[in-house]
């Protein structure tokens, strides 16, 4: 084809032009790739955290009440949907817990330990202990780490749990670290001891499911509503503020690329041009030996597309590597704040595949303008020009 033969020639000899074209859009195309990444992984991240550990639905009372009583009833029923992986009827509160001088005010969570672990996977976040040791240890209890080290306790001390004006001296049986701000006040005790302890013989705060599928939690929660005066609520409801965060920075990081996309688009665009100036007059002679204008746009955007999957491949390479940087040196992030506690970038072929299709938009687009200013020379001023 003559036009791709023509562009061909003119990429191979000027190497100058074609290496500060391909560098431009393989810059952009790193720094989008990698923000696409990071994005993306803060998003799993941050999803993974927030189903990991809280339950994915929860059942409140009824509205004017603050305690379940049927809660056997209610569980058997969840049990009939079949995304239900576990339900865990718990009763929370809060107390002060006190060892030695150590005074902290904590959450506790009273369950029955099989069924919360079904619920949460409490053993697998244990640093030490086991959770199960509640089912026969009656005054005792789980803590986060966190929180041992502030109170200064160590694996088999006691320590005092207080409720208004009831306490129980319990032992420490295990440790467990989540990732979370939790670690800072957690205490996990069995259910009987909570009910004793807020003076709420057999009720709970809540009914707490978890699903094989997460993103079914909306409508199990309607129906669950739908069928009972209960409060329902998915992860997402109770998320939503976080969620609706994430959102916004996905509009501000559209707006972002979109920023990249147009100073790429002018680097190579600029290129072109001068390329086109340049040229001059081998376009008049082309155009004087019968070359159409159209085969002059497509001789000009012909050339832009070639060098549009070096770019591509050279700004994935760059993204790439950064990526595999960014996880041999990790970057710390305050849990407390993002909710999760380091940086990670999650490459995904798809991610990949839309860099391609940007570096060849972004040379087509810019070289939309300089093809069209080349066809449109007149060949007797283009072969006069020096």
């Amino acid at each position: 084809m003559f036009e791709l033969e023509v562009a061909r020639k003119h990429i191979i000899s000027d190497p100058k032009m074609v290496l500060f074209t391909v560098l431009a859009v393989a810059l952009a195309i790193g720094v989008i790739v990698v923000m696409m990444g990071i994005n993306e992984g803060y998003k799993t991240d941050l999803v993974n955290s927030l189903v990991e550990n809280n339950p994915h639905l929860t059942i409140s009372p009824k509205e004017n009440e603050d305690y379940i009583t049927l809660y056997r009833t209610l569980s058997a029923m969840v049990w009939s949907y079949p995304q239900v992986d576990a339900v865990s009827p718990r009763l929370l509160g809060k107390a002060g817990a006190k060892h030695k001088d150590k005074v902290r005010g904590v959450n506790f969570i009273g369950a029955d330990p099989l069924r919360e672990d079904s619920l949460m996977k409490v053993q697998k976040d244990m640093v030490w202990g086991n959770y199960s040791d509640l089912v026969f240890k009656k005054r005792a209890a789980v803590i986060g780490t966190k929180l041992a080290d502030e109170l200064e306790l160590r694996p088999g001390q006691q320590f005092t749990l207080a409720l208004r004006n009831k306490s129980v001296s319990l032992k420490v049986v295990g440790l467990i670290r989540t990732g979370t701000g939790s670690d800072e006040t957690l205490v996990y005790i069995p259910l009987d001891l909570a009910q004793e302890l807020s003076d709420q013989p057999d009720v709970v705060s809540q009914v707490a499911v978890r699903l094989s599928d997460i993103y079914a939690a909306p409508a199990i929660a309607s129906s669950l509503n739908s069928r009972f005066r209960y409060r329902a609520e998915s992860w997402q409801e109770q998320n939503k503020d976080v969620l609706q965060v994430m959102d916004t920075q996905k509009v501000i990081l559209y707006i972002f690329y979109g920023l990249i996309f147009v100073i790429a688009g002018f680097g190579v665009a600029n290129t072109m041009i001068m390329t086109v100036t340049r040229r001059t007059k081998e376009i008049g002679i082309l155009i004087a030996m019968g070359a159409t204008r159209r085969s002059i746009v497509k001789i000009f955007l012909t050339e832009s597309l070639i060098l549009g999957p070096p770019a591509a491949f050279f700004g994935c390479v760059l993204a790439y590597a950064t990526a595999r940087l960014i996880e041999a040196y990790p970057v710390q992030l305050p849990s407390d704040v993002y909710m999760v506690s380091r940086l990670t970038v999650l490459l995904t072929p798809q991610t990949f595949a839309l860099a391609v299709v940007f570096a060849l938009a972004v040379n087509l687009l810019a070289g939309l303008y300089p093809a069209y200013k080349a066809s449109r020379l007149d060949p007797v001023e283009a072969i006069a020009s020096e």
